[in-house]
């Protein structure tokens, strides 16, 4: 199997890479952070601002996918978020989210189809959030980003199809990562959370024909609520994360 991953240096990305590298399979990872000393040779590592909007790099990202590709999975699990109330997070922390969590895995993708860079048969998996199935009082923009992932990859499913590849769309609730203990309001359980080896045994685990991918009863529960009892999820959400972020903002 050859594997294309995002974020890999921590939380889910890293998951994802030990649990790869343990069976054996060839990977390629583009990251912001650089490459964590001993890693097989079976690890690309390409170092890269998933915030850039040089063109040049992108096309330098293009042109490595063409060299290490085709990719037979690619989970594009990198992202940020900034927390607090709306009006107290500058404009630019609110726009860096959207171009980590959207626009980047939109570039991406469009690197990968230009390119030719999916092996027919493969997997394409956007890492969305359950902040797709509810409001997110507390992380509006990130909240937003998500959604809009969730729209895009929708949006690509059946074109994509028609190349052999199935598009996928992971919705995990909070996972125990540096990431979720970074954003969450202070004095936040972490034994509450989804394990992130646990999410990534699901993600390389998946079939191919199962767009949403819920990891968890909990979060399996979270999303069935959101469908049916939207305001009510809303109002949970703003209670257990709004009203705890109240003086605090992390960006």
């Amino acid at each position: 199997m050859n594997i294309l991953l995002t974020g890999a240096a921590s939380g889910l990305g890293a998951a994802l890479l030990h649990d790869c590298i343990a069976r054996g399979y060839k990977i390629t990872v583009v990251d912001i952070d650089d490459c964590p000393p001993e890693m097989p040779d079976t690890v690309t590592w390409l170092r890269h601002d998933l915030s850039s909007i040089d063109p040049a790099r992108w096309d330098e990202i293009g042109t490595a996918f063409a060299q290490q590709g085709p990719f037979d999975l690619a989970v594009l699990s990198a992202g940020i978020s900034a927390t607090g109330p709306f009006e107290g997070i500058s404009p630019q922390a609110h726009r860096q989210v959207s171009r980590v969590n959207l626009h980047a895995p939109m570039r991406l993708s469009l690197e990968l189809q230009q390119r030719r860079a999916m092996a027919p048969g493969g997997r394409l998996v956007f890492v969305a959030s359950l902040s797709c199935f509810t409001g997110y009082p507390g992380a509006a923009s990130y909240a937003a980003s998500k959604d809009g992932l969730a729209a895009f990859a929708r949006s690509l499913r059946k074109p994509m199809r028609r190349a052999g590849i199935a598009v996928q769309l992971l919705c995990p609730g909070p996972m125990d990562t540096p990431h979720a203990t970074r954003y969450a309001p202070k004095g936040a359980r972490a034994d509450r959370r989804i394990a992130p080896q646990k999410v990534a045994q699901i993600v390389l685990d998946a079939p191919r024909g199962r767009f949403v991918l819920l990891p968890g009863a909990g979060a399996k529960l979270a999303a069935m609520l959101g469908r049916f009892a939207p305001e009510l999820m809303t109002r949970i959400m703003g209670r257990v994360l709004f009203a705890k972020l109240k003086g605090q903002t992390t960006l």
